[in-house]
């Protein structure tokens, strides 16, 4: 166990993303680091917590605490708290972005770690955001002629434009017309193959049967192209004959 907080403690003097020059971590935040690793060395968690928060107390500049949040979210994923340990990579990673973990980690940890770095590079490249609430610019142009609420002036006057609306009867008459005549058609062709087939036939009764298919058949092909074309011609008539509403439009100009 000594000679784990030894090697531990070297590899966070020597790795770049933690070693500093002594000038610039104070000896507090240095000793309270110190035991949050040798709490963290025996496992005692809760207390290896307790001097993290101490550090990042006394912590001068945003690279010791970065290094307080990267170590704090080991400590997290040790205790199985895996959202609040990605959470505190992301605010350390997000002060360092360069950073590498203190210890070695088992590989679930060090691929969450390395997730983070990427989500965290990603937003970096993008560049800071604007917040939510922040105004957004209105081109000059939009701004003067949208003048106001309560501000137009009192003395403009309102144009209403009218625009013709889709004719939907004409359309409606026209595409039933069109089924129509497609099941009329249908219903032709099929009494021809019946008429067809009893002029083949040897046997009386089976050719009677083919005839009267044929008959009905026709008779239902008449109604539906008369159907069609009636259909067809109500579309004509009423697309030039109707005098729909128009629809208003309302300009107002000064």
């Amino acid at each position: 166990m000594e000679l784990r907080i030894v090697l531990g403690l070297a590899l966070m003097l020597v790795s770049p993303a933690w070693s500093q020059p002594a000038a610039s971590a104070g000896p507090d935040f240095q000793a309270r680091m110190s035991t949050a690793f040798h709490a963290y060395e025996e496992l005692d968690y809760e207390h290896a917590l307790e001097q993290l928060d101490a550090a990042k107390a006394v912590a001068r500049d945003s690279r010791e605490q970065g290094r307080v949040a990267i170590f704090r979210g080991l400590v997290l994923a040790d205790l199985g708290r895996r959202q609040e340990a990605l959470a505190s990579f992301k605010d350390g990673l997000s002060l360092l972005p360069d950073a590498s973990l203190p210890v070695k980690v088992s590989p679930k940890v060090s691929r969450d770690f390395e997730e983070v770095r990427r989500t965290v590079q990603r937003e970096l490249a993008a560049g800071p955001r604007p917040p939510l609430d922040a105004p957004h610019a209105m081109p000059d142009a939009q701004l003067a002629r949208t003048p106001p609420p309560g501000l137009a002036p009192s003395g403009g006057r309102a144009e209403v434009g009218r625009t013709r609306s889709m004719p939907v009867l004409p359309l409606a008459l026209l595409g039933g017309g069109v089924v129509l005549g497609g099941f009329g058609g249908y219903f032709g062709l099929q009494s021809r193959s019946n008429v067809t087939a009893a002029r083949d036939e040897v046997f009386y009764s089976n050719r009677t049967a083919h005839l009267d298919s044929a008959r009905g058949q026709a008779l239902a092909a008449n109604v539906l192209l008369g159907a069609a074309v009636t259909a067809a011609a109500g579309a004509a008539v009423t697309w030039l004959l109707m005098d729909d509403p128009p629809s208003p439009r309302v300009e107002v100009s000064p």
